[in-house]
């Protein structure tokens, strides 16, 4: 032990001479140089203890939000919150193995669906079993709606009338749904058309002119839809509705254009457009002669030639045969010959043909 503790008395006096032997700019460099060092090892130090944070669900509802986090809490499962909760962070080497343990307690849920049946109660009356059926159908078709492309959120307002005795008085369902798109997307007319077809089509008796859509913006996106059926007037709602696209689309265009210049709230944008809707045919047909002769597009030889033996008449009724002094009762048998020829050609010119649509 003594050894060692005048080993390093020994280190020590040496490094105490050489550093007294060194000039102030090496002494500078010198100490520079163990700054550096102990700084690097610090921040590696730092950066081994820090935690890296990736997204385990993003645009959760406040309801779900609040279920994950009970569960990380119950499961000691360190999260952050970002955008106002809607976004949870987790630790990365942790995030699918959560992901997992969310998924077996059935979250995030969404909006409720069919499976609030799985959970019975005798004491549900059947205007509660109505309520559940109306409230699982409009989760099914949010879910089903948000399933689309561009579709962010979705929520359906389903109203079901009850049935009636009298025909004339009973009443039609109607549905409202209010949608958010992704990136303030906007929703071509056939898009439109397609998710009040959908709704139509699953809710019982309900008239798609009973539907309603709007957008984050809480513009009116289900009027006017295109219908195609062929009739004049559809037609005229078509291109009415093109119309009212294409201006829609150029105004947002320029007004996100002057909001970024002049801020938001400080220009109004209102565009009208005119669209040419005639659609025209020209077709322009030229013929020319080919300069190195004419051009035989068909050409059809016949020939024909034979023989023919006419037969004696023999037992022919009349003077000739029954009078006995005419001698010569049937004419001598002849020969007779033919020779038969046709030719048939068709000469081509070029044609060029141009048609030209005017729409």
């Amino acid at each position: 032990m003594d050894k060692l503790l005048n080993n390093f008395r020994q280190l020590g006096s040496r490094a105490r001479d050489i550093w007294s032997r060194l000039s102030l700019n090496q002494k500078v460099l010198f100490g520079g140089a163990a700054l550096m060092i102990v700084i690097a090892v610090a921040v590696l130090a730092f950066n081994s203890r820090q935690v890296q944070y990736e997204v385990l669900y993003n645009d959760l509802s406040e309801k779900d939000a609040a279920a994950i986090v009970d569960q990380l809490n119950e499961n000691k499962t360190p999260y952050k919150l970002e955008e106002n909760g809607a976004t949870i962070l987790v630790p990365s080497e942790v995030k699918y193995q959560t992901r997992l343990k969310m998924a077996g307690e059935n979250l995030p849920q969404g909006q409720a669906g069919f499976e609030l049946f799985q959970q019975n109660n005798f004491a549900e009356t059947q205007s509660d079993k109505k309520v559940k059926y109306q409230e699982a159908l409009q989760g099914e078709l949010a879910r089903t709606i948000q399933s689309l492309g561009k579709i962010k959120a979705a929520r359906v307002h389903l109203v079901l009338p009850e049935p009636s005795l009298y025909s004339d008085k009973e009443e039609q369902p109607s549905a409202s749904i209010a949608i958010t798109t992704k990136d303030n997307e906007t929703l071509t007319p056939q898009e439109v058309k397609g998710i009040v077809h959908l709704v139509a089509n699953s809710v019982e008796n309900l008239d798609p002119q009973n539907i309603v859509i709007v957008d984050q913006n809480g513009d009116l996106i289900s009027d006017n839809l295109p219908e195609g059926d062929g009739s004049s007037t559809d037609l005229v709602k078509q291109q009415m509705a093109m119309k009212k696209e294409y201006e829609k689309e150029k105004q947002l265009a320029i007004q996100s254009m002057l909001d970024e210049t002049l801020g938001k709230g400080n220009s109004v944008v209102r565009v009208n457009v005119e669209l040419n809707f005639n659609d025209a045919d020209q077709v322009d047909k030229k013929y020319t002669h080919d300069p190195d002769g004419t051009f035989v597009r068909s050409e059809q030889l016949t020939a024909e030639s034979g023989t023919n033996q006419a037969a004696q008449q023999e037992g022919v009724p009349g003077t000739d045969t029954n009078v006995p002094q005419y001698t010569e009762v049937n004419p001598p048998a002849g020969n007779s010959s033919y020779d038969k020829s046709s030719k048939t050609r068709n000469y081509e010119i070029n044609e060029t043909q141009t048609t030209t649509k005017f729409s």
